[in-house]
């Protein structure tokens, strides 16, 4: 018999080489592409080397090197860090009106330099204007916090127009070093970026295996059962989240040789992914089957070099394993030997593919080529972008009906009011506390609208400032004396506190603004102005500009969480619409226009959105939690994840027109589409609707073949939806039966279809759609229905269905000899007795 599961990992943990190891793919796991690292190296090379020129260039000119070597550095981190074009040729573009706009700042600042009262008015405007100009893209969002930051810095340094011409130059200089060292020296290679994010994926593929090894060794049902189960769902959502990332980065200029590699990249990831869920559901049972122990040994030798990252021995053992043995194993096995196949797919397209940045340039195509690749989202330095382009949706819908009224103002307008406002109030709180130090709080209101979109958000960053400039404080109270102001020992711990904050900033707001404390204490222990009271000044400072941004937020202008959360929601159903569209097409017509691994992933960027905005109101404002949101969001998740299986089942099954179950499976997808863009409408789904589209697939879902793999995750679709979809209430009047009408190579076609009494009298008519869809009014029973097509065309058909209050009809096949087909099923209305759906009769009607 083998060990159990505790020792192998008990006897792993205690090695240092698998400690370190481990050590080491938790930072690449919580790092894809290491951006946050590289970007906060960047930024402190680029700091402490700003600082060094600017101090060699005042040493020539003879200047005092304090203040251009303060503005120096403040630009380097902000040019450094601000920076996110994804070209070298947008890189200078933008560091070249970096200058223009902060000279500009200063240059209103000493327009109204004389009367402290305009000055304090020409700052709010140039706030309200920083903000505005955001609609404009990241270029004018850098350019609007340069002119800020100018305007900033003339207060702050108490500029005269004299110095002017000094600042300048220490302006141009320090800009023109960070553009030589991020374009020239040090320049970012999108290929290589690439690279990294997947073996960032592969980390959390590791930590995967290893969170699934800790399900297995907690008893079922208890308390560490649990959590360890929750660690594993979580880590399927950041697995999710770094499919997405490596999606988005495939689309950056020179990530890959050509948009054909990019397709294959993107296919094996997303194959790999679902290989990866299936191997967390089965897992657990795989590892307890009973027994002497062989089998359970069988599934660790599979997960343990998947742990380890040894992808060799994951295909040795994983083919061993799926020779024989108990069911769960045998899918664990094929499971991971999928994994490492998706695996050596990606990295043999890219170590195919020509080396060096100008190899992978991929080529320009036109606009109004649709072959091309599209990434399903646009990162945001390398991130995953935030809510702001949901909220943005929000105020602006694409167009504006009676559910949906367009908002007066766009979120960049909304948010400079609300920014001015509280710019306005700090300064007049902040000025009370003290004239000199009253920036702090507008700071501190200013910063709490950037980078938020919603009320919640706002007011965490406040509260995450607040406190991360209280632990900040007593930090540096306790560690500036023992430093001293000698700047040999004083600028490292600075450069070091630069690293953290801005290594750390999208992993914790509060941390950052813990190391931005301490900065903050080590420069002015350089200044010779620290002291504990100035600390404290600041804390106050912080907190009452906090409160502002919080309570401006809340009464002005504000976009609430909840709406903004519907609004993802409905952005995912909308996507959701989209993919079904096209699963229906790539069954019935396939083409190679029709890429569903692209409209999954933007299923999953909708998603994302939906989980980032709806996570704040999973608790309400006291703590509580809110079981109705953490359930809304499961079963989000859930569709979207049985949304992607169908998409793969369906580029297996594809081409397949004819056949059981066919026609059954294409009529399902075309049903939910519709009930889906009927909840995207604002229109009332009834009570039962998806009920009727479950039923539908039990019988093609019961066969075998890539057809009933799609025909299963349709049914567990529909099964998942009417949660978001099906109002409450039942509806006034009962639902018309439902239907479609297309050829036998898939294309819809123009038909009428009739409904025939048992007396021979036409009972009800209809002509269908644009869709091919009709909808028919007909009393309940069995009745003999006719589709006959409008013009020359295939020989009508007819058949006798039974139908009901919303029944749900399989596709009509228009066929010279039309095959077997699926009964119809009625949708069981409240109140009503629910029986099997029956098809009574069926046969062929010739023409005349």
């Amino acid at each position: 018999m083998s060990a159990p599961v505790t020792d192998v990992v008990t006897e792993r943990d205690r090695s240092v080489p698998g400690y370190l190891r481990r050590t080491r793919d938790r930072l690449v796991a919580s790092d894809p592409g290491s951006v946050r690292l590289v970007s906060a190296l960047r930024a402190v090379l680029a700091i402490a080397s700003a600082l060094g020129v600017e101090f060699l260039a005042a040493s020539v000119t003879g200047q005092p090197p304090m203040m251009p070597m303060m503005i120096g550095a403040v630009l380097a981190m902000l040019a450094s860090f601000g920076i996110l074009d994804p070209t070298r040729g947008g890189q200078a573009v933008t560091l070249c009106c970096l200058p223009l706009s902060v000279l500009l700042g200063m240059g209103a600042a000493l327009l109204v330099d004389r009367s402290r009262a305009a000055s304090l008015a020409a700052f709010v405007v140039v706030v309200f204007v920083a903000v505005w100009v955001r609609r404009f893209g990241m270029r004018a969002f850098v350019c609007g916090m340069g002119g800020f930051m100018g305007y900033f810095f003339a207060l702050f340094l108490n500029l005269r127009p004299a110095m002017l011409p000094g600042v300048a130059e220490a302006v141009v200089l320090a800009v023109v070093w960070v553009m030589l060292l991020t374009l020239v020296l040090l320049p970012t290679r999108n290929d290589r970026v690439l690279r990294r994010m997947l073996r960032s994926f592969e980390a959390r593929l590791s930590g995967l295996a290893g969170a699934v090894l800790s399900v297995a060794e907690t008893a079922p049902g208890g308390i560490e059962h649990r959590r360890a189960s929750a660690r594993v769902q979580s880590l399927l959502v950041r697995l999710n989240e770094a499919t997405l990332v490596i999606d988005g980065q495939l689309g950056t200029p020179a990530a890959v040789a050509d948009d054909d590699t990019a397709r294959t990249v993107r296919r094996a990831v997303f194959d790999a992914e679902l290989a990866a869920t299936a191997l967390a559901r089965v897992a657990p049972d795989a590892l307890r089957v009973e027994g002497d122990g062989a089998e359970g040994n069988a599934a660790r030798a599979v997960l343990s070099p998947l742990w380890r990252g040894d992808w060799a021995a994951v295909r040795e053992r994983a083919d061993g394993a799926s020779a024989g043995g108990a069911a769960p194993v045998q899918r664990l096995a094929v499971d991971a030997m999928l994994l490492a196949t998706a695996r050596g797919e990606w990295t043999t397209a890219l170590d195919a593919a020509p080396g060096g940045p100008e190899a992978t340039g991929r080529e320009q195509r036109d606009g109004d080529d649709e072959s091309g690749f599209a990434p399903a989202v646009q990162l945001f330095g390398g991130n995953l972008p935030g809510s702001a382009g949901t909220v943005t949706r929000l105020h602006r819908p694409p167009a504006a009906t009676v559910d949906r009224p367009a908002s007066r103002l766009s979120l960049t307008t909304r948010q400079a009011v609300q920014v001015a406002v509280a710019t306005a109030v700090a300064i007049a709180v902040g000025d009370a506390l003290s004239e000199q130090r009253y920036y702090w709080a507008v700071l501190a209101a200013f910063i709490a609208f950037t980078g938020t979109a919603t009320v919640a958000e706002t007011v965490r960053k406040a509260a995450n400032r607040i406190v991360g400039t209280m632990i900040g404080l007593v930090a540096a109270i306790l560690l500036v004396p023992l430093l001293g102001t000698n700047p040999a020992v004083v600028l490292p711990v600075i450069l070091l506190s630069i690293f953290g904050a801005l290594y750390l900033f999208r992993v914790s707001y509060a941390v950052m603004i813990f190391f931005i404390t301490l900065m903050l204490g080590g420069l002015y222990a350089l200044l010779g102005s620290f002291s504990v009271d100035l600390m404290v000044l600041r804390l106050e400072e912080t907190v009452a500009g906090g409160l502002v941004g919080c309570v401006v937020s809340v009464l002005v202008l504000p976009t609430r969480t909840r709406s903004a959360a519907e609004e993802a929601r409905r952005g995912l159903l909308d996507a959701l619409a989209e993919l079904l569209t096209a699963t229906d097409r790539a069954l019935r017509r396939p083409g190679p226009s029709d890429d569903l691994h692209a409209g999954a992933r933007a299923l999953d960027a909708a998603l994302h959105q939906t989980l980032l905005l709806g996570r704040p109101l999973t608790r309400t404002w006291l703590g509580a939690p809110n079981p109705d949101v953490v359930r809304e969001l499961t079963t989000c998740t859930a569709v979207a994840e049985h949304a992607r299986r169908l998409a793969r089942a369906v580029e297996d099954a594809r081409g397949t027109v004819s056949g059981p179950g066919a026609a059954a499976l294409t009529g399902a997808c075309a049903r939910l589409e519709q009930l889906v863009s009927a909840a995207v409408a604002g229109r009332p789904v009834p009570s039962g609707s998806c009920v009727a589209v479950v039923e539908m697939l039990v019988a093609p879902a019961a066969a075998h073949g890539g057809r009933a793999v799609a025909a299963r995750e349709a049914g567990l679709l529909a099964a998942e939806l009417p949660a978001l979809l099906e109002s409450a209430a039942a509806p006034a009047e009962p639902a018309p039966a439902v239907g479609r009408v297309r050829g036998t190579d898939g294309g819809l076609v123009e038909a009428t279809v009739t409904v025939v009494g048992r007396t021979g009298g036409q009972l009800a008519r209809a002509v269908t759609g644009d869709d091919g869809r009709f909808v028919l009014e007909a009393p309940a029973g069995a009745h003999l229905l006719v589709a006959a097509p409008i013009g020359a065309g295939p020989a009508p058909y007819g058949e006798h269905v039974h139908l009901g209050p919303g029944t749900v009809l399989p596709d009509f096949v228009l066929d010279e000899q039309p095959t077997r087909r699926e009964p119809a099923v009625p949708v069981p209305q409240r109140g009503a007795s629910r029986g099997p759906a029956r098809a009574v009769g069926r046969g062929c009607v010739g023409h005349g």
